[in-house]
């Protein structure tokens, strides 16, 4: 039933409730952070996923988005502190603390007279930095029962391998410089020292308790030149299987980071997955 929707619109419009979808301000820390909720067919409530994009955040996997509205889902973009326009500065801090005020918002009152959200049913999806950003918010967002990894970055660990490898370190730096320009109040020297002061706290093989009794899919690319699925992929794969109480699926397509060539079979990958957790 869902793969239709990767190739084909709602057969029939609801007159009283059609598709839509709205410019969205969410608060965090006192912060305006900007996004837009495509809104399915329907009164609702609906299941609501959240797509956390990556790092800086120039691709928003807005093909995803519209599939994932096609396929019943609101679905919320949008960029944390500091990031496209939203108010405050940038940080990795941030981005977890960004991420958890708009899952708990999603559990508000506000969220399901005005937007429709099923609270019981939130998915937390997250590309590259925002496979970090969807783990590190779920881990203490308990009632996100289902996370979707992409390419995810392990950002800790990555800080991990660059304090005891200089050349990997010299890499990430220049990772940090590159993406840093169009991020607001930060600078690569910022990012490093912060990654390094927090290295153990971002790791997210250390959440891997948190999500007893919930259901992750971790999506890798073989040809991920940019978070090798070999470190950011496995290891939490592994350490999840080993942790043996969450239910956690892989899956490893032969592409790179940001799926270029399988978009398709990209959206094919996480419908079967939902469709099989009875979305």
């Amino acid at each position: 039933m869902f793969r239709n929707c990767i190739f084909s619109d709602p057969p029939a419009a609801d007159r009283c409730f059609p598709p839509s979808g709205r410019a969205l301000t969410l608060r965090s820390e006192g912060c305006d952070l900007y996004g837009v909720m495509y809104h399915p067919a329907g009164k609702g409530p609906h299941p609501t996923m959240v797509i956390f994009h990556g790092f800086p955040g120039t691709e928003k996997n807005g093909d995803l988005a519209q599939i994932f509205r096609r396929a019943g889902f609101n679905t919320i973009v949008f960029s944390y502190r500091g990031a496209w326009g939203s108010q405050g500065d940038f940080s990795f801090s941030h981005v977890i603390e960004d991420s958890r005020n708009v899952l708990r918002f999603l559990r508000s009152p506000e969220a399901r007279e005005t937007y429709a959200v099923d609270g019981d049913r939130i998915v937390a999806a997250g590309h590259s930095m925002g496979g970090f950003a969807a783990v590190k918010a779920a881990e203490e967002c308990t009632f996100v029962k289902d996370i979707l990894f992409l390419s995810g970055w392990n950002v800790g660990l990555d800080g991990k391998r660059a304090a005891a490898d200089k050349s990997l370190g010299q890499k990430l730096r220049g990772l940090l410089d590159e993406c840093a320009p169009p991020l607001a109040g930060t600078s690569g020297d910022a990012l490093w020292e912060e990654l390094m002061d927090r290295r153990e706290d971002f790791d997210l093989l250390n959440s891997v308790p948190a999500f007893a009794g919930r259901n992750l899919l971790l999506v890798g690319a073989s040809r991920d030149a940019i978070t090798p699925p070999d470190v950011h992929h496995t290891s939490l794969l592994d350490a999840l299987r080993k942790d043996g109480r969450a239910s956690v699926r892989g899956v490893m397509m032969e592409d790179d980071h940001g799926y270029s060539a399988s978009r398709v079979a990209l959206a094919e990958a996480l419908l079967d997955h939902l469709e099989k957790r009875g979305y």
